[in-house]
């Protein structure tokens, strides 16, 4: 079982794409997490905000994210600055905390 995740870590690794140019992908995947199932899974013991009954998320945005064919660029090089806390706590509505929002 070891080997079997092994090999599939060393393939998804060889699938990265490191460091390039911002804007160069062949396409967008629109990423969405439900979010009962990752509050049961693990956010409830990070105590997450997202997980407060309060807020009653379903789906949250987990991200639109650049892809390749085969891959996904990782660590786009841009002269972008990062999101500002008020830019993330705008959408952490959709995204389900801050934190998510900037991260993505």
């Amino acid at each position: 079982m070891r080997k079997l995740v092994l090999a599939l870590l060393m393939m998804a690794s060889s699938l990265r794409a490191d460091g390039e140019k911002a804007g160069e992908f062949d396409y967008y995947v629109l990423a969405l997490s439900w979010t009962p199932t990752w509050c049961a899974l693990e956010g409830d013991a990070r105590k997450s905000e997202q997980c407060d009954p309060t807020n009653d998320f379903g789906w949250t945005l987990h991200g639109l994210w650049p892809q390749f064919h085969q891959g996904w660029p990782s660590s786009c090089r841009t002269s972008m600055c990062q999101p500002s806390r008020s830019m993330t706590n705008e959408i952490a509505d959709i995204m389900g905390t801050s934190g998510l929002a900037w991260h993505q």
